[in-house]
Parts: C-alpha cells; structure tokens; sequence
C-alpha cells in the first residue's frame, strides 16, 4: 500500500466512524419508569426520556388491553413536557399497555414497540375485622414488591425488574403579673415549647429531664426540683394548666417475634401536680403509638396527634405482627379496637393518624377519647374547630436502579404533586373526621394554612424551583367548610417557591424566593375571587413573618448575594448573614421594606428561622428577641466563628433597633460555639428578662438590661 492509499484508507474510515457515531446517537435509547401495580381510582403515569407526539393518545398508537385481551378505552392525557403518559379510569383488574414506535415525536426511526403489564387493584375500603385490615396492608406490601420499570431501547420487553422499595395566648398559670407566653399561631391554642413560665417558675427541658427553676427572686434563683424520665424518652413539650405541668414525650418500644423485632415509636403525655414545684407529683400518663406530629391545648381540653407505620413488612415473612395501634394508660396497653380505625378515603398509605382528646381539668378521672385514621399525614394546622392534616401526594416516587446508568437524556421522577387536607372536627373531646380536599402543590408548613369564617385557606408550591429549567408555580387555594374550592390565586413567582406565609384575618402575605424576595400582599376578603393587591421584591428571603400592630410585618430570614460560576449560566445564590426586615404594609397595593437590620455573616443562625416559638415577644415594651449564633466570613469558603447568646430588638413603626446584645464574644481559638451554653430561650417575668440555656439560666433587668444573676441548671 503506497502513501496515498493509505491517506485514503485513513480518510474513509474516519468518515465511518463520524457517520457510526451520527447513526449510533440517532439511536437514542428510550427510557421509560412505570408502576407495575397501583390502586383503583389512581392514575397511572408513564415517564419517558423522549416526547410523544401530541396526537399519540387519539390516532391509535397507544392501546390498552385487559386481562382478556379485549382493548379498552380509559382516559389518556400527556403532561405539559410530552414526556409524561397519564392513563385514568382503569377498573380492577390486569393490563397490557403497548406503546407504538409511532407514538414518539421524535424523527429517529427506533428498533421496537413498548409495552407495558400493569394490575390495578381494588382498594380495602371498609375495615370490619382483623382480616380486613391485614388484607390492606398486605396490598400496599404486594405494591411496594412490585417495581418500577427502569427500561431501555435494548429491552424486549418494558416491564418490571424485581427491585423492592423499602399569636400570643396564655400557657397556663399559677402566677401574677406580667409574664412571656409561647408564641402560639392561633390565639388560645397553645402548642407547648421546650421552655415555658408561669410567672413563678422556669421549666425547661435537658435532655430527658425537666427542670424546674424558682425565678421568685431573681437575684437569687435556684433549681427547685428535677423530674428525669427514664432512658430513651425525649421530652418535646411543656405547658402549664393551672397547678398541672404537662409534659409531651416520644419514646421507642420493642416486640420480639422469634428473629425478628417489631419497634415502634410512642408518644406519651405525662401530667405532674407542681403545686409544690420542689416536690412534683405525677398524677397519670397517657399515651400512644407513633411519632408525635403536634400536641396543642384548648381550654381545659389537651389534643395528641401522632402517626404511625407499622412493620407491616413482616407480613411477608408470615409474621403474625400486630397491625392495630394501641393506646396507653400507666402501665395498661390497648390495642385499639376495629371500630375505632376508620380508613381515609381515597388514601392507600400504610400509616396511621392517630388523635387523641383529654379534659385535664380533672385528669387524674377523665376519659380519653382516641381515633385512628388509616392513611397519610403531614403538617398540621389546628384552628377552634377543626385539626387540619396534610397528605402529600407525589403521584409516583420510583426506586432508581442502576443509577450508575443515567445520561444527560434519562428522565427523572415527576416533581408534580398534590396535597390531600382532612379535616378532622372537635368539640371539646369529641373527634371525627369530617371532610377532605385536594390541592395541587405541597405546604411548607403550618403558617401556610389558616382557617377564617368558615374557610380554609392555604397556601402551596407545586413543581421544582431549583435549576435552570425550573417550573415551579405557587398559589393560594381557599376552601369551604366541606374543603372543596371556591377560590384560588395562581401564577405567583413561576420558578420559585414558597419560603414564608402568614394570614391575617381578610389578608395573606406570602414570601417567595429563588434570587430576590418577593412580598405578595393578597385580599382574600371575597373568598370567590382572592387577588394580589402589591408585591414587593427585596435581595434575601423570610423563613418567618411576624405581624407587629395592624400595619406591619416583622420578617426574619437571611440576606442573599447572586453571582455566577464560571463556565455556569445559572446564577448561584448564596445566603449571607441573618436579616430582619420591618415591612409596612399600611398600603396594601404598594409594601415597602421600612427598615432592615444585617446581623453578621455567612453562617449566621438562629432557631427562630425554623421554629416559631423561639421568638421572645415583649409587645409592652415592643421587644423582639431570639438566640443567635454569629460567624463571618473567612475567605473565599471558610467561616469565623464569632460568638452566641441573643440579641432583643426594639420594634416600632419607625424601624428597628438594637436594644440587648447578650452574645458571648468567641475566645480565643474557639472555633466552635459551645453547644451546653447556647441560648436556648428567652422569657420574661414581671421586669426581669432570663435567658435559658442547657447548662444555666441569667437574669438581667428588663429596664436597661443589666445582670442580676445565674444559676447552673446541669
């Protein structure tokens, strides 16, 4: 072969190889998810790494056939990308779904049509026996064995591979005069905090003890008494009811099975007669199964709400597992009976919502009123007549196998969702569900939801706000009194979400964020027809909106900066120090940041900024307080760790100010804050401010702010 030839030779093979290569990509493999088993009344999704044709669902290259082969004709819709089939309306029973090669936009000519077996299920709707109730989780376990379908271009057939998916209000009393309450949402429903005071004592938790403080005399304050519970129970709530301290717990317990352990988590109540606060005296305790999703007190009646998920996988291993929850009363234990579970309808979820009603007027007679709901549960939002739960619903969550496997082409689950709201009523110790609802979109938290005349109103962010392609939308959704639509606010903030709301009475105020801070001021006066009234957009964000008087919002989130990467068209915004913004909203149609106050650096934080109840409120004397760690930046990526303690800002509507400044200047070396000596709360008692930590609580004078005394608590 001479010189020329073998240019030639070279040439043409570098020709097939680009043209291989062209032929090759033009082969774009075609990923699809898929359920293989899902519920009746359920829509079924198909995800697909490509677009199909807008007219794939009506011209005959998507059909279905039942079990018999007979072709069926359910409802088929495309999502707004194309790349999303949703069929509806399949009865019980089995299917096969072909997908024709035709179905797909795309010019590229592909290998084969797509097929896909599903079974839809009847759902167990009604529980009469234990039976019944095994039958519905035994479903949701055959559901969870099913798989996802991962499949690909080279697959033969597209169905599953085996992958197993494994306001201010009172807090009780006992003292006189002036003292702080928990910062509870609604007024005269207390939530219970970590810290509280009646006026003559400071209760406070450490670790799995509660400590009771004489604060009588504050220059002389001293540990009166210590209530420990035993090992393994975390105490999370406290209040007062008149002489009875009420202390919300969650605890761990374990059933043996032969090999195997069923454990659960509990929650339990104890009530203590603090007449006497050196000597507390437990009356009773109470209690049952699940984590504890909020404990809240009206009146003279207490309301538990908890979730829980049995082990119901044991079922597979033909374990005779107890799926009923039970109920505690000192040391007796009931499993709860059938009549007393009421399955949520249209839920498929294998938890329980479990609530529970006491009078603690008498408690140590009273009769505990406890009803379980099988299915989801979420946030929750309790108003004078109702506790408000929410359910969110993905719509499908699949298992990712082969990860290692996923391209820049290979689709990723929906982040479209729906929120279910139960709606369960009280009235003093009765309990029943009363209606439920659909949103689209999930809450952030219980400030998104609020109950006013008789309508429901929340607040939610549907799709994804992080990315370049992000297609998040927000809205606020008003519901009436059996949570069915009557209004509704869309569109606001395309591409960000929601970080902050806050209702009140005719008006709402949500806080969403991506780059800036826009403020949307919205009438919902006329439930039919909400509307935003002003918007306004500001750098940085609010986790918290406080109202301070009729005509301004206190915010407290952080400051933000925008800067763009290199090689990066998507700019990267990144939070700076803590910030507190005074919003007038006087008028309505046109919000203004009034002041704003930068409280150091990046990586500056405080527990207010995710827990309502650490925000110390002085409305005599217009104080807003919290604990506060402080850092700085420290070059391009490290940070300077710069003190804790607490800060109380004078809040008025001509702006803010720095009143106290109790945070502990960092010694030298200290890289770190001490965990035992950050402020956990701050409260007052007549006109005496007390800072409480885990390791001590100060005392200073409410009028300048100057020390008086400390004890040690641990």
């Amino acid at each position: 072969m001479n010189k020329r030839q073998f240019y030639l030779f070279g040439l043409v093979g570098a020709l097939l190889l680009i043209l291989t290569g062209i032929y090759v990509m033009s082969q774009q493999k075609i990923e699809a998810y898929a359920m293989s088993v899902i519920y009746e009344g359920e829509a079924y999704p198909i995800q697909f790494s490509t677009t199909l044709k807008a007219d794939s669902i009506t011209n005959g290259s998507i059909i279905i056939f039942d079990e018999f082969g007979q072709k069926v004709n359910p409802a088929l819709t495309l999502s707004e990308s194309k790349k999303e089939l949703i069929i509806t309306g399949l009865v019980a029973g089995n299917y096969t779904i072909d997908v024709k090669k035709d179905a797909f936009a795309s010019k590229t000519k592909f290998k084969r049509d797509r097929t896909f077996d599903l079974q839809v299920v009847q759902p167990v709707t009604e529980l009469k026996t234990e039976a019944d109730l095994k039958a519905y989780f035994e479903q949701i376990l055959a559901r969870d064995n099913a798989s996802y379908g991962f499949a690909t271009e080279e697959s033969a057939v597209t169905s599953v591979s085996k992958n197993e998916v494994a306001s201010d209000s009172s807090s009780g009393g006992g003292g006189s005069g002036r003292a702080s309450t928990t910062n509870n949402q609604v007024a005269g429903i207390e939530e219970g905090d970590i810290v509280i005071t009646d006026g003559q004592a400071i209760y406070s938790i450490v670790d799995n003890v509660i400590v009771i403080t004489d604060a009588k005399k504050p220059s002389s304050m001293k540990v009166a008494s210590r209530i420990k519970l035993a090992d393994g129970k975390s105490p999370t709530h406290l209040m007062k009811h008149d002489d009875l301290l009420i202390v919300a717990y969650s605890g761990y317990e374990e059933r043996s099975y032969g090999q195997y352990y069923d454990g659960k988590s509990v929650t339990k109540v104890g009530f203590y007669d603090v007449s006497d606060v050196s000597k507390p005296r437990l009356v009773r305790e109470i209690g049952q199964d699940g984590y504890t999703i909020g404990v809240r007190k009206m009146n003279d009646v207490l309301y538990i709400v908890s979730n829980q998920t049995p082990n119901y996988w044991l079922l597979h291993e033909d374990v005779d597992i107890e799926l009923r929850p039970a109920t505690y009363d000192g040391v007796k234990s009931d499993v709860m009976p059938i009549e007393r579970i009421h399955p949520l309808p249209g839920s498929t979820e294998p938890n329980y919502l479990i609530v529970s009603a006491v009078n603690v007027h008498d408690i140590a007679n009273a009769k505990v009123t406890t009803e379980s709901y099988l299915g989801n549960s979420g946030e929750m939002y309790m108003s004078e007549k109702a506790i408000y739960m929410t359910a969110i619903n993905y719509g499908w969550m699949p298992f990712l196998p082969a990860v290692e496997r996923m391209t820049v082409d290979t689709v990723m689950p929906t982040t479209s969702n729906e929120t279910t709201i139960y709606k369960v009523a009280i009235s003093e110790t009765n309990i029943e569900m009363k209606a439920q609802g659909k949103v689209k979109g999930h809450v952030l938290n219980q400030f998104s939801m609020d109950e006013h005349d008789g309508y429901f109103r929340i607040a939610t962010t549907e799709g994804s706000g992080w990315g370049a392609n992000a297609d998040s939308t927000n809205t606020l959704y008003i519901l009436d009194g059996n949570l069915k639509e009557v209004g509704k606010v869309d569109q606001l903030a395309r591409g960000e979400r929601i970080y902050s709301a806050r209702f009140m009475g005719d008006k709402a105020y949500i806080v969403t964020f991506k780059e800036t801070d826009p403020l949307f001021v919205i009438d919902v006066a006329n439930p039919k027809a909400p509307k935003v009234l002003g918007e306004l957009k500001i750098p940085g964000f609010s986790n918290y909106l406080h109202p301070v008087g009729e005509h301004h919002l206190l915010g407290i989130g952080y400051d933000t900066t925008v800067t763009m990467q290199p090689g990066s068209k998507e700019p990267l915004v990144l939070t700076q120090g803590m910030k507190m913004s005074l919003f007038n909203v006087e008028d309505l149609a046109n919000p203004v940041e009034q002041d704003a106050v930068t409280i150091g650096g990046r990586g500056t934080y405080s527990d207010v900024q995710h827990d309502h109840k650490a925000l110390f409120r002085d409305v005599e004397n217009n104080y807003y307080g919290f604990p506060v760690t402080i850092y700085e930046p420290k070059g391009e990526y490290d940070l300077n760790y710069k003190g804790t303690g607490a800060q109380i800002y004078q809040v008025t509507t001509n702006g803010i100010k720095l009143a106290a400044d109790f945070v502990k200047p960092a010694a030298k070396n200290e890289q770190y804050e001490d965990w035992e000596s950050v402020v956990q709360r701050l409260l007052y008692i007549d006109d005496t401010l007390y800072t409480v930590s885990r390791k001590e609580i100060k005392s200073y004078k409410l009028d300048g702010f100057t020390p008086i005394s400390s004890v040690k608590i641990q």
